[in-house]
């Protein structure tokens, strides 16, 4: 069912707004309203005899799943007081305890009874702490205990005390478990919880909370008292569940049963390899991401949300958001430096170390309806091929002069029940083994590593273990064993599957300093991939000159663009369009002086060089431009936003009139107090900035593809 929304002419709460900063044609957004209609099951959908319209959501984490959907917390907390005043030497989730001579009565006043016993109790969640020496696990620590009289039979046992909470909101009291949860408790004189003896569920009230008050509570215990106190929050500030529930112009993304609207005529496709290491197809847009490699989906979503609803109801072919970004900073002045930026290459080194492997993909069985089925329907690749195409890579490896290591392929289940069986591993490395010792390769037995850690746990491929430390020692002892380095630092290839996929980066790091280490484009796949596209990895001037992620999103998208059916789901042939591109990304410019003063320029290359890639001399770009650092941000940040902003100034830049805007996200931006939680580059993972964010970039975008029309 297509999701329609109808934008209101004029705003009851704020109008489409447009400002001038430095001169440049800034889109600023404020509250856009919507229809509060949903799309009816008859509504019309798109046009799918249309070329699918690409639209490139490009940077780094921002550009993911950072706004939190959830608006329940679980209910752990440890802002428990004895007094109602703070002060230095207080303790946390402590409060006052009183035990008094007999069972419980409801006739009786507690609070002017004397008590037989008082003390201090500790309450909440068990604390815990790091076993010495570090890394061999945690232990719980002791709670501090209730009165021993608390424990027999005849006492009442009675807690006082005040509880503070991280956000305004509306909170439930969850005092005890077991026998301890039949209890009464009150805040400020108001009953908020009960469960009488012998029922199995309690009456509880919620409560109004703010932050910045201590509140009065008290619960009598009617036998055995206990530690567990939970006090969850069901409107957490900043979270789409809250959101959606209180502002009526986000309605529209649940349905009238409650959940998450879908879409049907908009895709989000997840180009990065690392990100989705499986090159899982796209799903059609929903709220939240999807499970790549049985990796847990984080309780989130990002820019794409709104930036595909928006653009799913202005535009009427089908549309697909070719998301490329991974967790973690990526710049712009080293990660995705353009070509245009990256100078001359030094051509008078050469490759150092080259590790290389494939064979995961060799091994697996695949129907020809399988998107990755190889047009010569070798399925697996028979040991003869296997051994063939094996030769021919070493040998062209070796060209390089490099030193060689191979990664054994690493373990593949034995195949579906009622289907042919994939090939057996063992056989793959024992003719790889045979390969490398006749041509002096270093084997690198990363098979044997995952036996070692347990794995694999299941029929993934990529339960694998901690296979980073392993392949870091092998390439170290490797560079030790170079006769002449290049100067400053030698340089490292990997090749591989998605396998390498999962240790790159924490090899990469490793390295810091000590070595450049770069990955091939994309997936290695299989050793049929691997002679096609070998000459193109080892050319080392490519990665001289650009940087691994643009590497990574020109060969990416490049495949989407010739292949849109291992991308889109229901693929029909009819062609794709590449529509446009937004860019949102900064963060790590911003903590390198250099980067910052250079961002302006590599900005202007990075449009330049990826138009001219993709033949498209006027792709229209949406740059966004960060938000957070406050009203003074630190120099370097600014200096990146203020090169943000500036590339949708045509008197700037006259070449990007009509065909660049850049939107600017300051007025997105939210304290923590009104935010879930996280840090201020990724706006304290409010869901109000992303919803706001990838509706000023769709907006942004429509603007631009009416210019194109014009």
């Amino acid at each position: 069912m297509k999701v329609h929304l109808f934008m209101e002419r004029m705003n009851r709460r704020g109008f489409m707004k447009r400002f001038v900063v430095f001169a440049a044609v800034l889109i600023l957004f404020g509250e856009l309203a919507f229809g509060d209609e949903l799309g009816s099951a008859g509504s019309k959908g798109p046009a799918k005899e249309k070329p699918i319209k690409i639209f490139v959501l490009a940077g780094d984490q921002n550009v993911l799943d950072q706004g939190m959907i959830e608006g329940q917390t679980d209910g752990v907390h440890d802002g428990f007081y004895l007094e109602a005043s703070p002060s230095r030497e207080e303790l946390k989730k402590h409060v006052n305890v009183a035990v008094y001579e007999g069972a419980f009565s409801p006739v009786v006043d507690y609070d002017k009874l004397k008590p037989a016993v008082t003390g201090v109790v500790e309450i909440g969640e068990q604390r815990w702490k790091y076993k010495i020496p570090k890394g061999t696990g945690k232990e719980l620590i002791p709670y501090t205990p209730f009165p021993e009289l608390a424990q027999k039979d005849g006492y009442t046992t009675v807690l006082r005390g005040y509880v503070s909470v991280p956000y305004s909101g509306r909170y439930e009291f969850h005092p005890g478990k077991d026998e301890a949860s039949c209890n009464v408790t009150t805040v400020e004189g108001r009953e908020v919880y009960r469960k009488d003896a012998g029922r199995t569920n309690a009456v509880i009230t919620p409560v109004e909370l703010k932050l910045g008050q201590r509140y009065a509570f008290r619960t009598i215990f009617f036998g055995k008292p206990g530690h567990d106190f939970r006090l969850p929050l069901f409107n957490k500030p900043g979270c789409l569940e809250t959101i959606v529930e209180e502002d009526a112009k986000y309605a529209f993304l649940k349905d009238q049963s409650g959940g998450w609207v879908k879409r049907d005529d908009v895709v989000l496709y997840d180009l990065h390899p690392i990100h989705n290491n499986t090159k899982t197809p796209g799903h059609f847009l929903q709220v939240g991401d999807v499970s790549y490699g049985g990796e847990k989906v984080r309780n989130a979503f990002g820019p794409e949300l709104m930036f595909g609803h928006v653009l799913g109801n202005a535009i009427d072919e089908p549309v697909m958001v070719v998301r490329f970004a991974t967790h973690g900073p990526r710049s712009l002045g080293h990660d995705y430096l353009p070509p245009s930026s990256g100078g001359k290459a030094d051509l008078g080194g050469s490759w150092d170390v080259i590790h290389f492997n494939w064979g995961v993909w060799d091994a697996n069985y695949r129907e020809k309806s399988f998107k990755f089925y190889e047009g010569d329907g070798k399925h697996p690749t028979s040991y003869a091929d296997w051994e063939k195409n094996l030769r021919t890579l070493v040998a062209r490896l070796k060209k390089t002069g490099a030193t060689l290591i191979w990664a054994s392929v690493t373990p593949v289940w034995p195949g579906d029940p009622g289907k042919p069986p994939n090939a057996d591993v063992k056989k793959y490395n024992a003719i790889a083994e045979k390969i490398m010792k006749e041509n002096d390769v270093i084997i690198d037995d990363l098979y044997s590593e995952v036996l070692r850690q347990g794995y694999p746990k299941s029929d993934n491929v990529h339960s694998v273990g901690h296979l980073a430390p392993k392949v870091t020692r092998t390439i170290l002892s490797a560079l030790d064993g170079r006769k002449n380095p290049t100067k400053p630092l030698p340089r490292v290839l990997v090749i591989g599957d998605s396998i390498s996929g999962g240790y790159i980066q924490e090899v990469t790091k490793s390295f810091d300093g000590k070595a450049v280490v770069f990955h091939n484009p994309g997936n290695a796949a299989s050793s049929w991939n691997g002679l096609r596209n070998i000459d193109n990895w080892v050319d080392l001037k490519g990665y001289l000159q650009n940087g691994q992620e643009y590497l990574e999103l020109v060969s990416g998208l490049r495949d989407v663009l010739e292949n849109p059916g291992k991308a889109y789901p229901g693929y029909k042939g009819q062609g794709v369009e590449l529509s446009g591109l937004v860019w949102f990304q900064g963060a790590s410019d911003s903590g390198s002086p250099s980067m910052a003063d250079a961002y302006g320029q590599n900005l202007v290359n990075l449009i330049n060089d990826l138009r001219k890639e993709f033949k498209a001399p006027g792709l229209p770009v949406v740059v966004t431009a960060l938000g957070y650092g406050g009203e003074k941000p630190l120099p370097n940040l600014q200096k990146v936003m203020a090169a943000q902003l500036a590339a949708g100034n045509p008197e700037k830049y006259p070449q990007f009139a009509g065909n660049v805007l850049s939107v600017d996200t300051r007025p997105f931006f939210y304290p923590p107090e009104k935010s879930p939680g996280g840090y201020s580059y990724i706006y304290f993972n409010n869901a109000l900035s992303y919803l706001q964010i990838g509706e000023a970039m769709g907006r942004a975008m429509l603007d631009l593809l009416k210019n194109e029309k014009k």
